[in-house]
């Protein structure tokens, strides 16, 4: 087709501008809501959001401490996070219930990057890395709103989630055994990887494990589960841990005996750049994308839940701003990458949250009682939280989830095995891309497959072919589903129906089908795409050389029950020319029309008889395709 040259349009900067705003359409919305939220906000809501705040605050300190801990960073960088992440993601969210600040899965992530920096890392250079991470994530998070990506989210299953999830839970719980243990390995050189690296870490160091460090681990443990078991509103990680720390405190057990919690500062932060090494940001490029597609799965998945709930919907791009926002303003800040947090939000919402300031609330709830007890921090087991992180690692894997997939589906199974598999094996970023690649791949494996079925006419439903069905509302066609070692085709017309999408996945078995088809003795090949919804540039060359292979046989390839929008593609492609204009025919009025002319003209041609352009005669008219 000839493309005709054009003058300038006069409006394209107009077009630009438009395309601009559209793109910053989810910036200016989250930026908006909080000003309407403002306006619409009164006693009955201050009410609910304070009871929610100070619920959910009580939950969120320990929490913060313990993450912290799991992402191998000093305790007061959870506080920060939680305190930074709850006041500027609250504002900005356009849920009312979503919780955000620290979380078991930003946590890991961020882990990995600690980890990967090795154990003789210094403690700026540690910060360095969680601070710069943190902020490109939510640039990233930020672009991908604005790139209007997220839709990209819905192709990332749950069995990613809950694999990658159940590998975590694994990581967390073999990273904190040395801890739990009372058993140092700063000073052991790691030999491998992952879950190998801690458990040889372990058997390796020279000192002998603590009983009085194991006693108040298992004292939080059950602490803990009692707690969760008595009622979901107890601060049930905080209980535990003050447990542990009165026990250690009427038995007199000191620093000497047990480890505790290092000191932490008695103020917030100020804001200060994250340092440029564009070097070192390269590197944590890989890192900061999957803890940007991990975050905002995690936010349109809680978002959506507690929406359903409540009847309402949520934005997936707005909510990308939000968390975008708070995680650069909590690198500023100088903590780790914020994130929705299921259980909290869910606390909210139960607690009587009315409004996204409920999760602004939280987070000066936060800071308030942190200011108030930070010097009481010191008297914290390091032990007791090990034993609550034990509690949360078991609480990640999905036992549920996984004992259906045994038994129900195996292709979402070995991506759910593969993906948990991979995290304890590779680096947790790499984990969660391979998560992905794996239900890609299998969803490609299982859009790939075209099924073929040779039509056969026929008067009689019982003259037909071993294994044939009656066509719904036909009398004339009849059904065989083909294997694919199915190769001979009697007859010199051959009439096949194909099913699926018609995209690169699926060109070889077509490519192999055809070449059977064009050394059989059928002299006219008729392909029914009625039921096929698309068709690549790939399968078009695929039929291209199908036709041509054909045609250098004395033999024909006729299309039938085609949609006007494939055939306008086929023949910007070339394809129709290839075919022949008259050979290639429309989806038409009444049942079979289309298929029923390309029939009529395979015997033509076989006869040796003119062929008429019956395809010309639906050209130009609308048609109700035949079913």
């Amino acid at each position: 087709m000839t493309l005709a040259r054009q003058d300038p349009d006069p409006s394209r900067p107009a077009s630009l501008a438009n395309a601009l705003a559209g793109s910053l359409q989810p910036v200016t919305r989250a930026l908006a809501g909080p000003v309407r939220a403002a306006r619409a906000y009164g006693t009955a809501e201050l009410r609910g959001d304070a009871a929610s705040a100070v619920t959910v605050a009580l939950v969120a300190l320990p929490q913060a401490v313990v993450f912290a801990a799991v992402a191998g960073v000093p305790p007061v960088v959870g506080v920060y996070t939680m305190v930074v992440g709850a006041v500027v993601g609250g504002l900005f969210t356009g849920s009312r219930f979503l919780s955000i600040g620290p979380t078991n899965t930003a946590a890991i992530l961020i882990g990995g990057v600690v980890a990967g920096l090795g154990a003789g890392a210094s403690a700026e250079r540690v910060m360095a890395a969680v601070v710069a991470v943190t902020v490109l994530s939510g640039l990233l998070q930020v672009l991908a709103a604005v790139a209007h990506l997220g839709e990209l989210v819905r192709y990332v299953s749950r069995s990613v989630i809950v694999g990658f999830a159940a590998g975590a839970g694994v990581l967390i719980a073999v990273k904190q055994l040395p801890v739990f243990l009372g058993v140092p390995v700063a000073d052991v050189p790691a030999r491998f990887t992952g879950v190998a690296g801690t458990l040889d870490q372990l058997l390796r160091a020279d000192a002998a494990p603590s009983l009085r460090a194991v006693a108040l681990g298992l004292l939080a443990v059950g602490v803990t589960l009692a707690c969760k078991r008595a009622s979901r509103y107890l601060p049930s990680y905080l209980v535990a841990i003050v447990a542990a720390a009165a026990a250690a405190g009427l038995l007199g057990w000191g620093p000497a005996e047990v480890a505790f919690v290092p000191e932490m500062p008695q103020d917030l932060p100020t804001p200060a750049l994250p340092p440029l090494d564009l070097g070192a940001w390269r590197e944590l490029l890989l890192p900061a994308a999957a803890l940007a597609l991990v975050g905002m799965i995690e936010a349109c998945a809680i978002g959506k839940t507690l929406a359903a709930r409540a009847g309402e919907r949520i934005e997936p791009e707005v909510e990308f701003v939000a968390m975008g926002f708070s995680r650069v303003a909590a690198g500023l800040f100088g903590g780790m990458a914020p994130a929705a947090s299921f259980s909290r939000s869910a606390l909210a919402a139960d607690a009587g949250a009315r409004t996204r300031f409920s999760c602004v609330y939280a987070g000066v709830v936060t800071a308030v009682v942190f200011l108030a007890l930070a010097p009481l921090a010191r008297s914290l087991p390091m032990a007791a939280i090990a034993g609550v992180l034990f509690v949360i690692a078991y609480g990640l894997v999905d036992w549920r989830y996984a004992r259906r997939l045994i038994h129900s589906n195996n292709a979402d199974f070995i991506v759910c095995l593969g993906t948990f598999l991979a995290t304890l094996i590779l680096s947790l970023e790499l984990a969660v891309f391979v998560g992905v690649f794996l239900n890609l791949a299998l969803y490609l494996r299982r859009a790939r497959q075209v099924f073929m079925v040779e039509l056969v006419e026929t008067p009689e439903a019982a003259d037909a072919p071993g294994g044939a069905a009656a066509l719904p509302g036909s009398t004339g066609y009849l059904e065989r589903p083909l294997r694919k070692s199915d190769g001979d085709h009697h007859g010199e017309v051959v009439f096949l129906q194909l099913e699926g999408n018609l995209f690169f996945a699926a060109a070889d078995e077509l490519q192999d089908r055809f070449a059977r088809l064009a050394a059989g003795e059928a002299r006219a090949v008729i392909l029914r795409l009625k039921r096929c919804h698309m068709v690549d540039a790939t399968v078009m060359d695929v039929l291209g050389e199908f036709a041509t292979n054909l045609r250098g046989r004395g033999k024909a390839l006729l299309l039938c029950g085609v949609r006007p929008r494939m055939k306008e593609r086929m023949q910007e492609y070339g394809l129709v020319d290839l075919i022949g204009e008259h050979r290639v025919h429309l989806g038409g009025e009444g049942m079979f029309h289309s298929s029923k002319a390309a029939v009529a003209q395979a015997r033509r041609i076989v006869r040796g008889e003119a062929e008429e352009d019956t395809a010309a005669s639906t050209r130009g008219r609308e048609w109700a395709y035949d079913i």
